[in-house]
Order: C-alpha cells, then structure tokens, then sequence
C-alpha cells in the first residue's frame, strides 16, 4: 500500500511512547517504500527531534521519498492555507495537497485533531491512519 508520512509519523518512528514508535514501525514494514512526503515534512520533523540527520537519513535509506515541488505546487498550497488560516501551515498543506496527487495513498499522522478536519478536493476526507490512543 501507498502511504503519506506527515511529521508526526517520521517523528513517531523514534517516540518514547512505545505504542507509538511500534505503530510507526509497523508501516515502515508493511507499506510500500518509499513513503511519500515534502521537504517541509522532514524539515519539521528535524526540528522536533532535535535531529536533522535522522530524517534525511531515511530518504538516502529509501524509506522516504520527496515527492512534492512546492515550487510547481505553490499555488495549490496557497489555496489550502488560505482556507484554514487558523491552523495549517506549509507541512500540513503539503500532506494535504500530496493526498490529492496520490489519492489511493493512506495519511500517516498523529494529527488526528487537524486531519479530521482537513478536506482534500475543497469537500473529501482524506484517508488517514492514526497510531492507537
């Protein structure tokens, strides 16, 4: 299966909270590599470990793959974060919008308050896999 990895997922791979980290690593096993994500994805993820190796790693070990041009999207990602001002930025944005590209694929995120409201296509809910808890 296709899957999405928001920053929460690539985060999660490396969580103190066992459930969490097992969920992660799950799909990692499971899921047909590499994981689709964004530069801005793993630039956060970098900032939340306090470790900018471990996510780029991932990408030059074939986990993870960058698969949206923010430059080519950029206008799709401006219509997303004008819609939800009050609580997306760019990585969001860019998970959003590479669900629209990808349709077939599974989110990955720990985001269930924002993904639950998020829409892809301005009206459809976007398929999400959240860890357990």
């Amino acid at each position: 299966m296709r899957a999405i990895a928001d920053t929460g997922f690539i985060v999660a791979i490396w969580s103190k909270t066992p459930a969490r980290r097992q969920w992660a690593r799950a799909w990692l096993d499971r899921a047909a590599l590499p994981l689709l994500t964004s530069a801005s994805n793993l630039q956060e993820a970098g900032w939340l470990l306090n470790n900018h190796a471990y996510p780029i790693q991932m990408v030059l070990d074939g986990d993870l793959e960058i698969t949206l041009d923010t430059q080519d999207e950029a206008n799709a990602l401006h219509g997303l974060i004008s819609k939800y001002a009050d609580r997306m930025d760019l990585a969001d944005a860019s998970i959003v919008r590479l669900s629209e590209l990808y349709p077939r694929a599974k989110v990955l995120t720990v985001d269930k308050t924002d993904f639950k409201i998020y829409r892809r296509f301005g009206r459809e809910n976007i398929p999400c896999d959240f860890p357990p808890g």
